[in-house]
């Protein structure tokens, strides 16, 4: 492989085959990453949390989009700062999106699009550690908006479902509306990603002072990274 092969005249000296070639190509090249590492005996607890929820048009992150981010940031698991935004979308929301989230498709009427919101979200986390309830889910989106804005993201993430399945072994259920009833918690709007994640934060907000307060290290927290 030539160190031509990755640059902007490659195309020039070595003409594409196809089209679709070209275009794999190209975003090969313009591709960037963005990254956060945290060395493995790092106290995590010495770094802002970052609570986040989407709520999105349906389940596939290759297909679906997000209508909503809601996050807020912790430090000391005091609210330090908070991203809250409605997203307009192409995708036709469904009779059950509707039901589930409340979200209606005249409330994305006028709010910004993804391509704008996620550097703005991107910058409201950086350098912060990024949690969720069943994360899996919600990193499988963000890091594939980052992929069609041409990012290529890896960032330190841990999920409080994979928490709970850890440390609150009695409850039957693990699921966010089941924690809540467990703490006490009240939701200002289930199903909404504010809502969701002012619920979602009180979870390692207990666990690290109770069961899991013996967790101090990043490496520490392996068992529950996705």
């Amino acid at each position: 492989m030539t160190t031509l092969d990755y640059s902007v005249f490659h195309s020039v000296f070595f003409p594409f085959e196809s089209e679709q070639e070209n275009q794999k190509t190209q975003d090969l090249v313009l591709r960037r990453a963005i990254r956060f590492r945290m060395d493995a005996q790092a106290s995590f607890r010495k770094y802002p949390l970052v609570v986040f929820d989407f709520e999105t048009t349906g389940l596939d992150a290759n297909h679906d989009h997000i209508i909503e981010i809601g996050a807020q940031k912790f430090v000391n698991f005091e609210v330090v700062d908070e991203f809250s935004t409605l997203l307009a979308t192409k995708i036709p929301l469904s009779e059950m999106v509707q039901r589930l989230t409340g979200i209606t498709p005249e409330m994305l009427v006028g709010m910004p699009e993804l391509n704008e919101a996620m550097p703005r979200f991107l910058n409201f986390i950086d350098g912060s550690l990024l949690v969720a309830h069943n994360a899996s889910f919600d990193m499988a989106f963000l890091r594939a908006e980052c992929l069609r804005q041409g990012i290529e993201l890896e960032w330190p993430a841990f999920c409080t479902l994979k928490m709970a399945r850890e440390f609150l072994t009695q409850l039957e259920r693990k699921g966010l509306d089941a924690l809540a009833k467990h703490y006490g918690l009240t939701f200002e709007a289930r199903h909404r990603s504010i809502g969701d994640v002012k619920v979602t934060s009180s979870v390692p907000k207990e666990l690290l002072a109770n069961e899991g307060a013996h967790l101090q290290t990043w490496v520490d927290l392996s068992l529950f990274q996705v």
